[in-house]
């Protein structure tokens, strides 16, 4: 081979090796920054699982107000039947508690919907950064076991126990359509 060819194909492999330098930087870039998401998202969901708790407390407490200001407006309107109140006193009354019952219906519904919203997103995440491709159904059962063997101990409380069985189901559904498929492109 003439020398010529020879240094046509070293330039060629500079060419190579610098494309190639190039790549895996970014891929290292990309990996970097995917770990990074990764641990990013584990830390906010874990904080959502514990402030979810305290804010769904806190809308059920809304709840509860709302279910008592309607039987306080059914006990007016049975005591107004009974006479024990007159028509101005009944409707002044009624009037408030109506008025009170909406605000506090529309703050439940404000806080419902952010509180779904935050989940929601924070799920969207979550589902984005677990490499299902590579859990088993196995692995999955293991959490699922850990968490109740969590729970059983009094360590997670029922609301979150649920939230997150739930989400572990989701994912082993997942876990075995993936498996599924993969079992259908060997074949």
């Amino acid at each position: 081979m003439s020398d010529e060819m020879l240094k046509i194909y070293e330039e060629l492999l500079r060419q190579i090796n610098r494309v190639y330098d190039s790549y895996v930087e970014q891929v290292k870039r990309l990996n970097n920054m995917w770990s990074d998401y990764k641990s990013a998202v584990s830390n906010v969901k874990r904080n959502w699982d514990a402030d979810n708790v305290l804010l769904m407390l806190r809308i059920n407490e809304l709840r509860a107000s709302i279910d008592s200001i309607r039987e306080e407006l059914d006990m007016l309107k049975v005591r107004k039947e009974l006479g024990l109140i007159d028509d101005e006193e009944y409707s002044k009354t009624s009037a408030e508690l109506t008025d009170t019952l909406t605000k506090l219906s529309n703050m439940y519904e404000e806080a419902r919907s952010k509180v779904d919203e935050i989940d929601k997103g924070i799920k969207e995440h979550w589902f984005r950064s677990m490499d299902v491709t590579t859990l088993t159904t196995d692995q999955v059962d293991g959490m699922i076991k850990e968490l109740e063997e969590n729970k059983a101990k009094g360590e997670v409380p029922e609301d979150v126990y649920t939230r997150i069985k739930s989400d572990l189901e989701l994912i082993k559904r997942v876990v075995q359509a993936l498996a599924l498929i993969k079992t259908e492109s060997k074949a």
